[in-house]
């Protein structure tokens, strides 16, 4: 038999620096100020469940497998993707709202990529407008953070071309994007002591909880905006194998002032190869 305890390593801390929350006009599911009523175990189980005890070659949930007699991650597999895509459509479902479609090409994109997807999926199927694409110089902030497996920080907005002062961040130790995206989405509260994976959620009512749920679908209105038009964009980072046998991501959410900046992958990209929810 092996043990296995996956501890507190799937999320941390989420920073967001907007005003005040608002639901979006016309939005469904459930948006930022209203939150979910408690975290929604992944069904089917995608991921190994902490401190449980497995036997020596048993049938594993499909994004682990045994590798001379030891529990490993598994997470580039079609069976990985499919049930990981199974437990987010099913939290849609509970929400009354579309399923998530990944692009045709989501296997071959890079994380950062994917997880542009993931955010938009996530804010597109409840009304909320999507993030517009990926930006080199906002990429390059979020690696940064990944490395030392923290929540990105935009010290300047002159960092980063346009931006308005009004950000959001996240970071996550987790076996793939979609992981991420579950954990940040629908395990984001108060589990009890010992087994709250939101390091920011120290209580049932603690304002941290839902934290990095609200920075993934903040209402762009909200913040701040000093022309007729904004945008948001995003940057991504990973770093594999950097919180112990997890990667660590991150994501920043950045309002930028008038055209986005140049942009390295986007949104309207994503749809073309069949992205929608």
């Amino acid at each position: 038999m092996v043990p296995f305890a996956r501890g507190l390593a799937s999320l941390c801390g989420s920073l967001t620096i907007v005003a005040a929350l608002a639901a979006p006009a016309g939005a469904s599911g459930i948006v930022p100020p209203r939150q979910p009523s408690a975290n929604l175990t992944a069904q089917p189980a995608f991921n190994i469940v902490a401190n449980q005890m497995y036997s020596t070659n048993s049938t594993l949930p499909p994004c682990w497998k045994w590798h001379d007699g030891q529990l490993v991650i598994n997470p580039q597999t079609p069976a990985c993707t499919a049930a990981e895509v199974a437990a987010i459509n099913r939290a849609h479902r509970l929400e009354h709202i579309a399923p998530i479609v990944l692009p045709r090409n989501f296997s071959v994109l890079n994380a950062n990529e994917q997880s542009l997807v993931l955010v938009d999926l996530e804010r597109v199927s409840r009304g909320e407008v999507p993030v517009v694409g990926l930006s080199a110089a906002a990429d390059a902030i979020a690696q940064g953070a990944a490395k030392h497996n923290q929540d990105p920080y935009l010290a300047s907005a002159h960092a980063v071309p346009g931006a308005t002062g009004s950000w959001t961040a996240n970071w996550a130790a987790a076996a793939n994007t979609l992981d991420a995206d579950y954990s940040w989405m629908y395990l984001d509260g108060w589990a009890g002591k010992g087994h709250t994976t939101n390091f920011a959620c120290t209580s049932a009512h603690a304002q941290g909880c839902w934290g990095h749920r609200n920075d993934i679908l903040v209402n762009a209105s909200t913040m701040k905006c000093y022309v007729s038009q904004c945008n948001l964009i995003m940057g991504a980072g990973v770093v594999a194998h950097n919180w112990s046998i997890y990667n660590s991501y991150t994501e920043l959410l950045v309002q930028v002032a008038g055209p986005p900046p140049h942009l390295v992958y986007t949104w309207r990209q994503a749809v073309a190869a069949g992205a929608r929810a």
